[in-house]
């Protein structure tokens, strides 16, 4: 089956999940007999951290240090806090919020180029939701991104561009345009360098990391050997692995690099393989993912959302019960290299990169539903977002404000 094919069949099943999902969250935001809000709409979670748990947690040390740096980075540790406040804030909406595909996770520095790509990634988090949840985080990414620009940054006027750009998205199918800085960040360079700095990321596997890879990678290999069998065997001989500690929000996961062969035995054409642990869906959270299928979720809301699927993609299947959350693996293209506030150089960056984000969260059902159901949805998600647009601004400005207050404190705990 080529590239193409496969990625027609992952997106089929998206679309068939949406429907089931969506009429699973329906009937669960329906069942509240003492009239609160559902679970799917959250509640008034805390955005406080305990500064002395997460020292305790492995990996924990370095990310409070990195996080004692700027209120972004600890924004960046909770998703699911902010689903869950978005949800509440518009809790009093939700007959009138459509169920959409939401990123979960979207913001500012929630973006990687490489030598021919750009966007969004990391959909671990994704699931089905209201489109409030990627809205409210990403505007509010914006203006903490604001507080650390060393140039006169006007926050509300890339929010403005980016509400601007989601709903031209659901108005119409919208061409992406590559950002200037996308074309300034991806300047050329030498592969084997490339490969260098990802192994440097890499540290030594423990004893019991080494026995999960040892006794993953056959069941990897067989699933790749029924879903690409043009490619030999010899395509995923490992050449080096590691345990890497880089992200914020998934900073505490377990999470290897994997350098295997490729097509042939020349280096430059080897690939990086990642491998996360998935994050596990709580029925509590606003953002629904399907409590079945383990990692295939992260797959197919990848194909969904970004609608590019990686040259290599997979998991480690398991068998029998699930006691531990399975791994799931993707390739990182040539020249993977994630943005970070400091790339940016002025408000035309912040803003050409606000509407691309807009584009890519919001017209994915373009291209994916039938005819009539788009016609619906356009009209049911061009509805929502009148209604929604100044509330989600505001709360967006609000829950900045007061992730800044939390961070504080937070370091004042030291």
């Amino acid at each position: 089956m080529t590239f193409g094919a496969r990625l027609r069949v992952w997106r089929a099943l998206a679309v068939a999940t949406l429907a089931a999902v969506a009429a699973s969250v329906c009937l669960t935001a329906a069942s509240s007999q003492d009239g609160s809000p559902a679970s799917p709409f959250g509640n008034h979670v805390s955005l406080h951290l305990d500064r002395g748990a997460l020292r305790t947690q492995p990996g924990g040390p370095a990310l409070v240090d990195k996080v004692d740096g700027s209120a972004l980075l600890y924004f960046r540790l909770l998703a699911r806090q902010f689903a869950a406040r978005a949800c509440y804030a518009f809790r009093d909406l939700r007959a009138r919020l459509p169920f959409v595909a939401v990123h979960g996770d979207a913001h500012i520095e929630q973006f990687v180029v490489t030598d021919d790509w750009f966007g969004l990634t990391d959909f671990d988090r994704a699931g089905f939701g209201p489109a409030v949840v990627d809205l409210v985080r990403y505007a509010a990414s914006i203006h903490l991104a604001c507080r650390e620009a060393a140039w006169p940054c006007d926050a509300d006027q890339a929010v403005s561009a980016y509400i601007k750009g989601y709903g031209a998205a659901l108005d119409h199918p919208v061409d992406r345009v590559e950002p200037a800085l996308v074309r300034r960040v991806r300047a050329p360079q030498d592969r084997g360098r490339w490969f260098e700095w990802a192994e440097g990321l890499m540290q030594p596997l423990s004893n019991d990391e080494q026995q999960l890879l040892n006794s993953g990678w056959p069941r990897f290999l067989a699933l790749m050997k029924a879903t690409s069998p043009e490619r030999p065997e010899a395509f995923y001989r490992i050449v080096r692995a590691g345990i890497v500690r880089i992200g914020i929000g998934s900073g505490l996961e377990l999470k290897m690099l994997i350098r295997i062969t490729g097509p042939t035995d020349a280096p430059d054409d080897d690939l990086i393989l990642e491998g996360r642990i998935t994050t596990p869906p709580d029925p509590r959270d606003c953002v629904s993912r399907p409590a079945t299928g383990g990692s295939l979720h992260a797959l197919m809301f990848t194909a969904l959302l970004s609608r590019r699927l990686p040259e290599v993609f997979g998991f480690f299947p398991r068998e029998g019960a699930r006691n531990e959350e399975e791994i799931w693996i993707q390739s990182w293209d040539p020249g993977h290299r994630e943005l970070s506030v400091a790339d940016l150089r002025g408000q035309s960056d912040l803003n050409e990169l606000a509407t691309d984000a807009a584009t890519q969260l919001a017209g994915h059902f373009w291209t994916n539903f039938p005819e009539q159901l788009r016609g619906h949805q356009r009209f049911a998600q061009l509805r929502a977002l009148e209604m929604t647009d100044q509330r989600a601004r505001t709360l967006a400005a609000q829950l900045a404000r007061e992730t800044v207050t939390e961070w504080e404190r937070f370091r004042r705990r030291r």
